[in-house]
């Protein structure tokens, strides 16, 4: 069983490895076409990317009926960049944690957990205890965004080890890691697959992805007496579980506060600023009938928050605020010239 358990993981540790050097594609071809994509090739490949993606986003602009209405500060610069700056600590990226400690409530599972890499032959490093289990290094931290691996054995010639009951997880059964402050980040079972040991989806498991997911695997399947290996390798994906605040703004609906303070003085409408960082303008409506409003003005949310209007006198007026998402707040008070 160790002797396979290495050569399984030392194709993976490869496979892997090349992943990180050339990117995803490079899987495709050295699986199924036992080809290399040249350096050259993937350069231009990577740059055609790049302006494809850079002329996506100036046409959504352009397509985009609230920027067209609203200038909207930055609306073109990437919101992980260093030049963006966020007061709010729940939009601060979680870079995630180094797992020393795994749990798993429903299969009684609670080990330690070590670092495994790619050794110097080439192979991945696994655990030589079938009671603890290992944390592929060169994968994403839990807690960020991306695939992290935890890999442990099935059994031994001494029995069940620490992964044996691991396909008795069902969907909605929770994991946790924790790090060696304490610091945890608790997983929800999402999918278990078996797929053949020699035809796993390297990609699928160890590639990038825009979900938070925690990725256990070990053997599975009939033992082989031939080969001295079980056939199938068991994956038990899990995503990351919400914080309660976080369902807890999912679960209210968020109702954008009108504008306040509507005044009509001179030729000028004026009212405050919606304190909202989600709010990119306003929107101005007057009545000849003070029943019947029209739009006749856009105002973005960093402009100064008034209307100028030489007939202002003969109208009423109200505002309401505009969000980022498009949605848009009740009516102001409506306001009359004094």
């Amino acid at each position: 069983m160790g002797m396979k358990w290495k050569t399984y993981f030392g194709i993976v540790g490869i496979a892997f490895l090349l992943l990180l050097g050339y990117e995803n594609n490079v899987f495709a071809n050295l699986l199924n076409q036992g080809e290399q994509m040249k350096q050259g090739e993937e350069v231009e490949q990577v740059a055609s990317l790049e302006e494809s993606t850079y002329l996506n986003e100036e046409e959504d602009q352009m397509n985009d009926p609230l920027a067209q209405e609203f200038t909207v500060l930055n609306q073109t610069e990437n919101m992980n960049s260093s030049n963006v700056n966020t007061d709010d600590p729940e939009e601060r990226k979680d870079e995630g944690i180094v797992p020393t400690h795994l749990s798993i409530p429903a299969i009684d599972v609670d080990t330690q957990i070590e670092k495994v890499g790619i050794l110097d032959n080439g192979q991945m490093g696994v655990p030589d205890s079938t009671k603890t289990v290992g944390w592929f290094e060169p994968s994403t931290k839990p807690g960020n965004t991306g695939n992290s691996v935890i890999a442990g054995h099935v059994d031994s010639y001494k029995g069940p080890a620490v992964f044996f009951y691991l396909k008795d997880l069902e969907k909605g059964d929770e994991v946790t890691v924790t790090d060696k402050d304490g610091e945890k980040r608790t997983y929800i079972v999402k999918a278990l697959e078996s797929y053949p040991y020699d035809n796993s989806p390297i990609e699928e498991i160890f590639g990038t992805t825009d979900k938070k997911r925690l990725n256990l695997i070990t053997c599975t399947g009939t033992f082989d007496q031939e080969t001295n290996n079980h056939l199938e390798r068991l994956v038990v994906y899990t995503e990351l579980k919400e914080t309660e605040q976080q369902t807890k703004e999912k679960q209210v609906e968020k109702e954008l506060e009108a504008p306040q303070k509507v005044e009509v003085n001179g030729t000028f409408v004026t009212w405050h600023a919606v304190r909202d960082k989600d709010v990119i303008g306003y929107r101005v409506y007057r009545s000849a009938d003070g029943e019947t409003f029209e739009k006749v003005a856009s105002v973005s949310s960093f402009e100064r928050k008034n209307y100028t209007d030489p007939d202002a006198s003969e109208y009423t007026y109200y505002v309401t605020a505009v969000d980022e998402n498009g949605n848009e707040s009740e009516p102001s008070k409506k306001a009359t010239a004094n």
